[in-house]
């Protein structure tokens, strides 16, 4: 079973992801370095140099923060059997899209929110992203299931 967050991408490409993924975070470090510098100047105080070297690094930082978030972002699951791929933003925009499948552990829900043994990670699952989020619970839970049983009957 596949399930899509509604942080999919659909068909966007990986470039205009990655644009549209730096938009706010640049924007708001511009605004603050903008009004940084608008308070010095009023001031009277130089601002050249620090204004155009606290905007590179605002930039830099932000652009990094923007595109980490494509990476880390969970946009679409795959569930077979005892096993569960995770895609990212990222993974999920490649054609075709990467996979590779986890044992899954556990699934446990707390608190409104699906927590997931997959591999050697926990993977937390919020309802707000995730459209079929009961469908989603219980397929991991049968997963979960089917990875116990397949323990308890090794030798």
């Amino acid at each position: 079973m596949t399930f899509q967050s509604v942080h999919h991408p659909g068909a966007t490409s990986r470039p205009w992801l990655a644009l549209q993924a730096q938009a706010r975070p640049v924007a708001l470090a511009l605004l603050a370095v903008m009004t940084v510098g608008l308070a010095a100047a009023l001031q009277g105080r130089g601002i050249l140099w620090p204004f155009v070297g606290g905007a590179a690094l605002a930039y830099a930082l932000a652009a990094a923060y923007g595109q980490g978030q494509l990476f880390v972002t969970p946009a679409q699951v795959e569930v077979r059997g005892p096993f569960a791929a995770l895609q990212s933003v990222w993974e999920a925009a490649a054609e075709p899209p990467q996979s590779k499948l986890l044992p899954v552990s556990s699934a446990k829900l707390q608190y409104g929110e699906l927590t997931v043994g997959l591999g050697d990670a926990i993977v937390a699952f919020r309802r707000e992203d995730w459209p079929e989020f009961d469908a989603l619970v219980d397929a991991f839970r049968q997963s979960a299931r089917e990875a116990s049983g397949l323990l308890e009957a090794a030798p």
